[in-house]
């Protein structure tokens, strides 16, 4: 993926923000979904994505799909 500006940043995370959910957290969610593509190799991953949030209230896994929705949708878009 090319080059990403912060603009598109916050709009790929915005679902969480509006969820309540704070930037640190929303880090943590992150840095869990590439530490686990990276060590899976990307077998599994897509399991991976809702096992991270599965302890989160429904609103706060809604969102968490919503942020993943539009990470592939970027991905597209830069491809």
């Amino acid at each position: 993926m090319g080059s990403v500006s912060p603009q598109q940043h916050e709009w790929v995370i915005r679902p969480l923000i509006d969820a309540g959910l704070g930037l640190d957290r929303i880090r943590d969610l992150l840095f869990r979904l590439g530490f686990e593509a990276i060590v899976s190799e990307g077998r599994g991953t897509a399991a991976q994505v809702t096992t991270i949030v599965s302890e989160e209230p429904p609103h706060v896994q809604a969102a968490w799909h919503e942020v993943i929705g539009r990470m592939l949708a970027m991905h597209r878009q830069n491809a």
